[in-house]
């Protein structure tokens, strides 16, 4: 269990580390973009197209980031009235649902890479690929991190193996 903790922080570790890198280098751009279009009257076509791939790997990254310290929002008004072995089932049937959601994340992710492999963005011209590969890369992560708050949750309540 020692071994998944350390590799769920070094996997929280890399994707704050990615998301600061993308909400910096996404305000440089959008900064750039202002000064390009209002003070020289230039606009670049360019940074709005990397805003916004930078943006879409921003929400992914982040969602998954959220899944790995459970901060997503979440109704749990009734589930806090319900008896303890009811709330382990909320707790199981949430993350049951989520990894359906995740599954199906990857799984098209996956489709749609293939599809969109040989294409070219308008702007960058860089291969549709890198803005897609952040469909499966974010349904990896939240993956991995879905097994390990599984398997805490289990560990907190000390319930039989379910693998």
């Amino acid at each position: 269990m020692k071994f998944l903790q350390r590799i769920n922080d070094l996997l929280g570790w890399v994707e704050r580390a990615m998301l600061g890198s993308f909400v910096t280098l996404m305000f440089a751009v959008v900064c750039g973009q202002v000064c390009f279009r209002y003070v020289l009257n230039q606009p670049s076509p360019w940074t709005e197209e990397l805003a916004r791939y930078l943006f879409i790997w921003i929400s992914l990254v982040g969602a998954a980031y959220g899944v790995k310290e459970q901060s997503h929002f979440g109704f749990d008004l009734l589930v806090k009235k319900m008896p303890p072995r009811l709330q382990l089932a909320g707790h199981y049937a949430v993350q049951l649902l989520m990894a359906i959601l995740v599954f199906v994340l990857i799984f098209y992710g996956l489709r749609m890479l293939q599809i969109v492999s040989f294409q070219i963005t308008p702007a960058l011209q860089i291969p549709m690929r890198y803005v897609y590969f952040s469909l499966p890369v974010s349904g990896a992560l939240m993956s991995f991190h879905l097994l390990y708050n599984l398997l805490t949750i289990q560990k907190r309540h000390r319930t039989p193996d379910l693998l």
